[in-house]
């Protein structure tokens, strides 16, 4: 029975299922720590339950424990429906062939496919499931032609972070709460505030819950803000020309604050003539705890959502399905089951988010230690940058002029369409001889790496922080050359006497300070 409170690993035959229906209450009441409870099958084919720490579980796998060895350990799973994805080995929501049930003809049978168990009910007569499989089968062609055409719609970052497979998808749901909490006040009150630090995936969250209303509204028009002058020019109009309005990095970490208290006011307006119609707001956490009380006398806390609070479930999730995408083999799994408890700490690192640093440490070689990353995760990343800029391998120079590039021009590299004047200026800076008809050559073998394909030809950086990281390397190697090249430079650089002491500890590697005195003295344009 599951009942002794324990937390030992010792193997408790049952002699009945698992409990998949009550796992929480059944836990609870047999294991000091719930999240260490598992009901599987040892190897002697016996289904039992043991308190024991979770481990990461390679796919098309299902988990057993080992009673000589006192271990969880996992062996091949031999039937349909196997787990395409790593997963923990106590997940409930795995596939059912790695959902240990009684059968009828044997004590300790595999649970089988539901299809098979549908046959029983079976009717007598032949006409009503002749029905039923058109209906299906016209239902079935439907779906995929409607789930076609809305995969057509997303955004590239959504399309590519849309990592979660199919038989998967409802217990990576079950997880999404910043989601779920951000939709419920979209529908409730027409609005919702996400906050985080760089990375924690705000404008991601932004682009679901778009998506997400695509679904529910045919031809839903909607319309990005990301800077003052649009948004001044939408209020002016006497009437909106969308039902959603997303503002996206409206505020940023530089802003000034005659220039923050500007944009608030237009923001305020705007929300007040707007309050039948849906809006987005995104925002860092620097500028949301700096002025708290202000965005409170709006009302706006009671639409927030910090992206930095995660839970340990939804994290979880999002390792889960970022493994997946990245097809991390067993060797790098066990490295993360190790490391799960830095990575899911509260207090590990605070100037990015947990999904930037797993996207990021999961295309690291397997040799590398985690811990070793994870110490300060930003600064790292801006030292990998600087290795690329510095680095005596041409290949590797190469790469920074890409990124480079793609930074300075919107953050696109069409290779039908490239800005040859600015390619060769970063050529001449970084990487002299580098010929532009090398330029997909290169940008194709930094695809999983860097860089993402959005259709033949067309690149963008996968993580927007090394555009960030990108860009203060440029500057801090040509200022004059990264301010006339990059519209959104004043987002990343200040001068001395307006930075913020705060910020100035918090993220000196995404912006640089400049004295305006003798600003442009060390800088010098290409010939």
């Amino acid at each position: 029975m599951f009942s002794n409170l324990q937390e030992t690993a010792m193997f408790n035959v049952t002699g009945k299922s698992c409990p998949y229906k009550n796992w929480t209450s059944v836990a609870r009441a047999s294991c000091i720590n719930p999240d260490h409870f598992h009901c599987l099958k040892d190897e002697y084919d016996r289904i039992g339950w043991v308190c024991t720490e979770p481990i990461w579980v390679e796919k098309g796998t299902c988990p057993t424990y080992n009673v000589v060895a006192k271990k969880l350990d996992y062996v091949a799973c031999a039937k349909r429906r196997c787990p395409p994805y790593n997963y923990r080995s106590n997940e409930i929501n795995v596939e059912h062939s790695c959902r240990y049930t009684l059968g009828i003809d044997s004590s300790t049978t595999i649970a089988a496919d539901s299809s098979n168990r549908d046959s029983s009910f079976l009717p007598i007569f032949i006409t009503l499931p002749l029905i039923i499989i058109v209906l299906i089968i016209v239902a079935t062609m439907f779906y995929f032609h409607r789930r076609k055409q809305h995969s057509e719609m997303l955004p590239p970052e959504l399309e590519l972070m849309n990592l979660i497979n199919e038989d998967s998808e409802k217990s990576a749901k079950e997880t999404h709460v910043s989601f779920e909490k951000a939709k419920h006040y979209l529908e409730e009150k027409n609005r919702v505030v996400i906050t985080g630090v760089q990375g924690t995936g705000k404008t991601f969250l932004a682009e679901s819950l778009v998506s997400e209303l695509e679904k529910e509204i045919r031809k839903l028009k909607k319309m990005w803000i990301s800077s003052l002058s649009q948004l001044l020019e939408e209020k002016s109009k006497t009437t909106r020309n969308a039902y959603l309005y997303i503002l996206d990095d409206i505020f940023y970490e530089l802003q000034l604050e005659a220039e923050f208290h500007e944009t608030l006011t237009i923001v305020n307006d705007f929300l007040k003539k707007s309050t039948e119609i849906c809006i987005i707001i995104t925002m860092p956490s620097y500028i949301w705890r700096k002025h708290i009380a202000l965005f409170s006398k709006a009302g706006l806390d009671d639409v927030h959502i910090d992206l930095n609070e995660r839970n340990d479930s939804e994290k979880r999730s999002i390792m889960k399905q970022l493994m997946s995408q990245h097809i991390i083999n067993p060797n790098n799994a066990s490295l993360f089951s190790k490391a799960e408890n830095l990575l899911l700490g509260k207090t590990l690192f605070k100037t990015i988010g947990f999904p930037a640093v797993i996207s990021w440490i999961c295309k690291k070689p397997q040799e590398v230690e985690a811990w070793e990353l994870l110490s300060n995760p930003l600064q790292k990343m801006s030292e990998e940058i600087e290795e690329l800029k510095q680095s005596h391998k041409t290949n590797e120079r190469r790469k920074y002029v890409i990124l480079s590039y793609i930074t300075f021009h919107d953050g696109i590299l069409d290779q039908s369409d490239v800005d040859t004047p600015l390619l060769h200026s970063l050529i001449e800076m970084f990487a002299p001889g580098f010929q532009e008809e090398d330029l997909n050559q290169y940008a194709k073998g930094m695809v999983g790496e860097y860089l993402m394909e959005i259709k033949e030809g067309v690149y963008k950086i996968d993580l927007n922080i090394w555009t960030k990281l990108v860009f203060v390397s440029v500057a801090k190697e040509n200022l004059r050359f990264a301010e006339e090249k990059y519209k959104n430079s004043p987002r990343h650089i200040i001068n001395v006497e307006d930075c913020p002491r705060d910020l100035n500890k918090a993220y000196p590697e995404c912006f640089i300070e400049v004295n305006p005195r003798n600003r442009f003295e060390k800088s010098h344009l290409p010939h």
